[in-house]
């Protein structure tokens, strides 16, 4: 496992490019969460706005195991594989 700051992890995050990761994170109610996921997902968008702003580091991502968009918070990340590299945020 490689070690990287919050910065590099959120700059792998989003060099994906539609591309399935693997993301760990703590929940706002304090659980651990690990999630497959992608993102630039558009299928089943039904309108509304978009919770995720830069001020709330929040993420839109897709879920593939639930089949529904969720929402990643990039401030409580812990860990991430992308392209079968694992990270640990430190």
């Amino acid at each position: 496992m490689e070690k990287v700051s919050r910065y590099k992890a959120v700059e792998l995050l989003h060099q994906t490019h539609g591309k399935i990761f693997s993301c760990e994170f703590i929940k706002k109610d304090g659980s651990v969460r690990r999630m497959v996921a992608r993102l630039g997902v558009a299928k089943n968008l039904k309108g509304g706005k978009n919770g995720a702003s830069v001020k709330n580091s929040l993420v839109t991502v897709y879920d593939m195991v639930a089949n529904a968009y969720r929402m990643v918070n990039l401030e409580t990340l812990r860990a991430l594989k992308v392209g079968g590299v694992a990270y640990v945020v430190v």
